[in-house]
């Protein structure tokens, strides 16, 4: 099996928008980041108190880590008005996967 490496964001959103927030990246986000080098998957969940955690896996380390600066510009525009705070970021090697 190919090494993965993860990029992981963790965040609030505004009460009430993370299906809003869904969408907007499977319009936007999503189809930038199928044409990254490696990226093999993209999991988005919404917790309790409007807690999002995106997932974005990549077989390229280099862009897993830089993956957020590509997408800042956009991430700014379309999502910085629904989060209620600013998204903690985490890039590690994925370890086991099944």
């Amino acid at each position: 099996m190919a090494q993965l490496f993860a990029a992981v964001r963790r965040g609030r959103v505004k009460p009430g928008m993370a299906t809003e927030f869904a969408k907007r990246v499977e319009a936007g986000a999503l189809p930038v980041m199928r044409k990254m080098d490696g990226f093999k998957g993209y999991y988005l969940i919404a917790g309790a108190d409007d807690t999002v955690v995106a997932v974005s896996l990549f077989t390229n380390q280099a862009v897993a880590q830089s993956s957020t600066q590509t997408l800042m510009p956009w991430i700014k525009e379309n999502l910085g008005p629904l989060l209620a705070s600013p998204p903690e970021p985490f890039e590690g090697t994925v370890l086991v996967s099944a």
